[in-house]
């Protein structure tokens, strides 16, 4: 007789991770199902000439929702996460020098609402980094854990997702389903009756969006500068612009190093198309080289990442609990459906999916104290 897993996630990034090890606390009959060779999705650590460093470009600003974000992740791994906030308004470049950045005006880019999560002038200051958040998930996690296995197919009996179909052979039952994969996949996996035609064309048609990152080592420190950049120069072009800030310069083997990282925003549809992946890395470094001149001479390193279908308008109707509404037991734990976007929206989904499976994830003791033993202010957090 078939096994039958009490839950089984589908994708490991950031998400299904905070959920495969918020239910960890209560069983390990969990398969934790991904497609890549290892678990972490995007949020994975890079070794780099300055150190280790996060897989692009990575802020959580500051807001009531990202503190609240913030505060189920520091629940689940019980250490704290948010070390201060800090008040910096975000930079651009133009006229020869730097300016605060006041907004896109009339012309914004068409993927603004990606952008604009960060240009807030307050941030929170981790006291981890996302790299490590994932790690220390996937140490949580007490199930089976399937890398290289590709979800091919939901099927369906009466109301409920019966079993799942693995790179197009392999069967796994379980009780309830959490995807947290790609939305847009959903328009192939989903059973025929499970959705309209019209939705399922939905999914397909709607607007995604690939994250294209540089990570940059230069052969010197560039700027003391911790602001974040948003970089656009001084023509409107199809590319639009891009966000991206310098890390600490550190030295290593009697050499001062520093690292940056950089991200903008192509469309999934012409993700596998070179030549626009070729003209945004460009762009990002004319803009780079235009606001510090000597800034790519003689760089020590570089680093380019394609995150493809990242983020975007995950738009599928959901019943009240995230379920599929002619699926009980499938719910849509994908961070694109969230509101909020990036890091935010992919905790506040993990949390969202959790509280309507019924747990209630409690802060240890030690990270309750040391909330309270932070000064008023701080602790308004």
């Amino acid at each position: 007789m078939a096994h039958i897993y009490d839950y089984a996630i589908i994708g490991s990034g950031l998400t299904g991770l905070s959920i495969a090890a918020a239910l960890s606390r209560e069983t390990d009959n969990i398969a934790l199902i991904e497609a890549a060779d290892v678990a972490f999705g995007t949020n994975k650590k890079v070794n780099f000439p300055t150190g280790p460093i996060n897989n692009g470009l990575r802020f959580v600003p500051d807001s009531v929702l990202a503190e609240k974000a913030m505060s189920f992740l520091e629940k689940i791994l019980n250490k704290k996460v948010i070390a201060d906030v800090s008040e910096e308004a975000p930079i651009t470049y133009e006229a020869g020098g730097f300016k605060t950045f006041l907004g896109f005006g009339e012309n914004p880019p068409a993927f603004y609402e990606e952008l604009a999560y960060f240009t807030s002038s307050k941030r929170i200051d981790l006291a981890s980094q996302p790299f490590e958040w994932t790690q220390a998930l996937f140490e949580q996690f007490k199930g089976d854990f399937m890398p290289r296995s590709y979800v091919t197919k939901f099927h369906q009996e009466g109301d409920k997702v019966s079993h799942i179909t693995i790179n197009g052979s392999k069967t796994l039952h379980a009780q309830n389903f959490i995807f947290a994969g790609t939305v847009k996949d959903l328009g192939v996996l989903l059973p025929e009756d499970s959705i309209s035609t019209r939705a399922r064309s939905k999914l397909s048609k709607n607007t995604y969006w690939t994250a294209l990152c540089l990570d940059v080592c230069h052969s010197k420190e560039v700027t003391d500068s911790t602001a974040m950049h948003i970089l656009n120069g001084t023509t409107q072009d199809e590319i639009g612009p891009c966000a991206g800030r310098f890390l600490p310069s550190v030295e290593v083997e009697g050499q001062k190093l520093q690292a940056s990282q950089w991200m903008t925003f192509i469309e999934q549809e012409v993700t596998e198309d070179s030549e626009v992946v070729g003209m945004a890395l460009k762009k990002i470094k004319r803009q780079i080289k235009r606001a510090y001149p000597e800034a790519l001479d003689n760089i020590k390193l570089e680093r380019i990442f394609v995150a493809p279908i990242i983020a975007g308008n995950g738009d599928i109707k959901l019943s009240a609990n995230l379920t599929i509404p002619e699926l009980e037991n499938l719910w849509i734990a994908s961070s694109t459906v969230n509101e909020q976007k990036n890091l935010v929206g992919a905790l506040l989904q993990a949390e969202m999916i959790v509280a309507s499976l019924g747990f209630r994830v409690e802060a240890s003791e030690e990270v309750t104290m040391n909330h309270e033993e932070e000064t008023p202010q701080e602790a308004s957090l």
